[in-house]
C-alpha cells in the first residue's frame, strides 16, 4: 500500500514539474498576438523607436541605455537592471514595483500564461538578425 501511496505522489509531483517546465516556456504564435498591443509603442527594427524605445536586441541589455531612444526616464536610466527572463517577466507584471517612478505606462499583464508567451515570442523576434512582422494582437494587456 505504501509503494502504491508514493507512486502516486511522485506520478502527481510529476505532473505539477513536466506542466510548470511547458508553461513556463511560452507560446511564441501566442505571444505574438499579446506584442500586438506593444506594437503601438514598441518597434522590433532595430534604432527605429517609437513612443518607447527599439526592443530589438533587447535580452541583457541594461534598462535605460538604448542610445538611440532619448526619452528615457531619470529612474529607468539610473535603474541597476538587466533585462533577462525575470526581470522582464516583473517588468510586464508591474513596471512601478521593478522600476519606481518610470514613465511606462500601460496595463499589466497579471495572466502568467500571457506573460510567458509574449516573453518567448520577445526573445525570438528581437534576437540580431531576426525578422518578424509587428502585428496587432487581440490577447494581451496594453504595453
Amino acid at each position: 500500500m505504501k509503494a502504491v501511496y508514493v507512486l502516486t505522489v511522485t506520478a502527481f509531483l510529476m505532473f505539477l514539474f513536466g506542466a510548470d517546465v511547458a508553461f513556463s516556456e511560452g507560446n511564441t504564435a501566442r505571444g505574438q498576438r499579446v506584442f500586438g498591443a506593444c506594437a503601438a509603442c514598441h518597434s522590433l527594427q532595430p534604432d527605429q523607436s517609437m513612443t518607447g524605445p527599439s526592443l530589438a536586441g533587447l535580452w541583457n541589455r541594461k534598462a535605460g541605455s538604448l542610445a538611440s531612444f532619448s526619452r528615457y526616464s531619470p529612474a529607468l536610466k539610473s535603474a541597476n537592471v538587466v533585462w533577462n527572463d525575470e526581470t522582464l517577466d516583473e517588468w510586464i507584471t508591474d513596471p512601478q514595483h521593478l522600476i519606481p517612478g518610470n514613465d511606462m505606462t500601460f496595463d499589466e499583464i497579471k495572466d502568467a500564461r500571457q506573460r510567458a508567451d509574449l516573453l518567448a515570442f520577445l526573445k525570438q523576434a528581437t534576437q540580431p538578425g531576426a525578422s518578424v512582422a509587428q502585428q496587432g494582437g487581440q490577447m494581451g494587456g496594453k504595453c
